[in-house]
């Protein structure tokens, strides 16, 4: 199997698929507007429109405004092309989202309350199996035919190699270790399922809209029982060589681990500072934890042990993430996940990172929150998703077989 991404394949300027990326990132509207913008002759871009209309994936709508003559009719992506999923897979949830190609959701499983884990104690192959099921089962509730399913990306709580997606030493299943479930997806699809690192989704979701992709720079952190971080770089995912990019919670820090972790790094982030780190050396104290959502209610309640423990691990968390902003010099740092809810935790994450900055660094530096804490990793795999079934490359190789198949 071949596994590289057709969104990392460079595409060919002005090409089918090259139109189509325009009209999906709003640089152009009209069919005039994208002759203006590709050096393309009028009739090439009218070639290219007809093709994209004929494969079901634009339609013109109303008209652009104009300052005279005729108007131009818009261009629009018809999302009713087809379909994609996106699934937020954790310890204890199996979150599910089916989305149109315009990035709409059709049905969330968290609106409908069955989000519960998947089975993975019998093996990686029964729960994609499982997985499946989920996706057909609720695009028939939705009234979608599987058909027009075109694609899916799953985001795991653990490293995943790049470019095979096989995952790597995952602490919610050390069983699935070297598994590749988007291999495993073709028993039941020949759709393209990507399988990414859930803080790398969270990177993805967190992109600016007010700003050119390319602007964007930045590097998102998932703060909950364990700590996984992703990177935007010139607003593309940065995975690394092998797809550890990111990997900041395997860092050795000051302190004594509370929890064991498979990255075999002493002391990393993930084991001394992590809310499941945080949980145990408070239970071990004598206290009564027994949940990251139990921190964050003491924590509120200003409860000294927990709140000190919670700002000791803010440093540390603070003082790695202060390394990596010197190293990359991102414009944002994102706080995600249960724990980025504590303010002791980010107060102390915030106070550290710009302590420890360079004033150049920190001058550009913005430390927020996460647009949609509960949901960023779930949108990041609809783009992902997206990103793939409409890349440039493949629409070409789409629109090359659909030539194919009339002249013969």
């Amino acid at each position: 199997m071949n596994h590289r991404l057709y969104q990392d394949v460079e595409h060919v300027h002005g090409s089918v698929g090259d139109v189509l990326r325009l009209i999906r990132t709003g640089d152009t509207a009209s069919r005039s507007t994208i002759a203006r913008t590709t050096g393309l002759a009028p009739s090439t871009v009218g070639l290219r429109v007809d093709t994209l209309v004929e494969l079901g994936l634009v339609h013109e709508v109303g008209a652009e405004g104009s300052r005279g003559g005729r108007r131009a009719r818009r261009l629009e992506l018809d999302g009713a092309a087809g379909f994609v999923a996106a699934a937020d897979l954790g310890a204890n949830h199996a979150r599910i989202v089916l989305s149109d190609l315009a990035g709409r959701t059709i049905t969330d499983t968290d609106d409908t309350g069955v989000s519960e884990p998947l089975p993975r104690a019998d093996g990686p192959a029964t729960a994609v199996a499982e997985l499946w099921r989920r996706f057909v089962q609720l695009a028939e509730d939705a009234g979608l035919s599987m058909a027009d399913f075109r694609g899916a990306a799953i985001g795991v709580p653990a490293p995943v190699a790049y470019p095979s997606g096989r995952i790597v030493t995952p602490a919610f299943e050390p069983s699935w270790h070297d598994a590749a479930l988007g291999t495993l997806f073709e028993e039941h699809t020949d759709a393209p399922v990507l399988v990414e690192n859930d803080a790398n989704l969270i990177a993805l979701a967190e992109r600016s809209d007010a700003l050119p992709p390319e602007c964007s720079q930045l590097v998102a952190v998932k703060l909950g029982t364990r700590i996984g971080g992703g990177v935007i770089a010139g607003g593309r995912l940065h995975r690394g060589v092998g797809g550890a990019a990111g990997e900041v919670s395997h860092t050795s820090v000051d302190g004594v681990s509370a929890i064991g972790c498979t990255c075999g790094v002493p002391n990393c982030l993930e084991s001394v500072a992590s809310g499941g780190a945080i949980t145990a050396r408070l239970r071990a104290a004598g206290h009564d934890v027994g949940t990251t959502g139990d921190l964050l209610r003491l924590g509120a309640q200003g409860d000294a042990a927990v709140v000190e423990e919670l700002r000791a691990a803010g440093e540390l968390i603070g003082r790695v993430l202060a390394g990596i902003a010197n190293f990359f010099n991102p414009r944002e740092v994102v706080l995600a996940g249960a724990m980025s809810a504590s303010p002791p935790l980010v107060a102390a994450i915030r106070s550290e990172l710009y302590r420890m900055c360079l004033p150049l660094v920190a001058d550009d530096l913005e430390v927020r929150a996460s647009r949609a804490p509960r949901d960023a990793g779930i949108r990041g795999g609809v783009v992902l998703a997206l990103d793939e079934v409409l890349a440039p490359a493949r629409i070409d190789e789409l629109a090359r077989n659909a030539v194919m198949a009339e002249v013969g």
